[in-house]
């Protein structure tokens, strides 16, 4: 999506305040990227992690990054629900050697498996918590 279809989409969202909430987030990513729609986390993370002057609205230079950052948190969250399997928000050892592939990893040796968890683990606190992921995806794809 080009920087002229950006704000082309701000403006027809913006109820003429020259921001968005999340509400008027929420209606344009919907209208525009069904795709994403069902996923609210997704679309709440990129909410926040854009409103960098923490006013709690977006702009126009913030939404442009709400557009890059979501494909990539959309992406994420769905790694991290199938990881989770009971729910609980976080990723235990037990979970993550299930599901190990899904993050691109080859090591069927339960030595790395720990080694390669504790390392994504960056808190040291025994579950792998979406930040976490995120953080490795990141490093992964060498993106913001």
């Amino acid at each position: 999506m080009s920087k002229e279809e950006i704000k082309q989409l701000f403006k027809q969202f913006d109820n003429g305040n020259g921001r968005l909430s999340l509400a008027e987030i929420d209606r344009a990513i919907i209208h525009f990227y069904p795709q994403f729609g069902t996923n609210k986390k997704a679309i709440v993370r990129a909410y926040k992690a854009a409103d960098t002057s923490g006013n709690g609205f977006v702009e126009l230079r913030e939404f442009e990054k709400i557009v890059q950052l979501l494909k990539q948190y959309d992406e994420i969250s769905k790694i991290f629900e199938e990881l989770d399997t009971n729910d609980d928000h976080r990723i235990g050892f037990n979970e993550f050697k299930k599901g190990f592939q899904l993050l691109g990893e080859d090591d069927s040796d339960e030595d790395s498996l720990k080694q390669e968890f504790d390392a994504i683990d960056s808190n040291d606190g025994g579950y792998i918590l979406f930040d976490e992921v995120r953080n490795l995806k990141k490093k992964q794809l060498n993106v913001n």
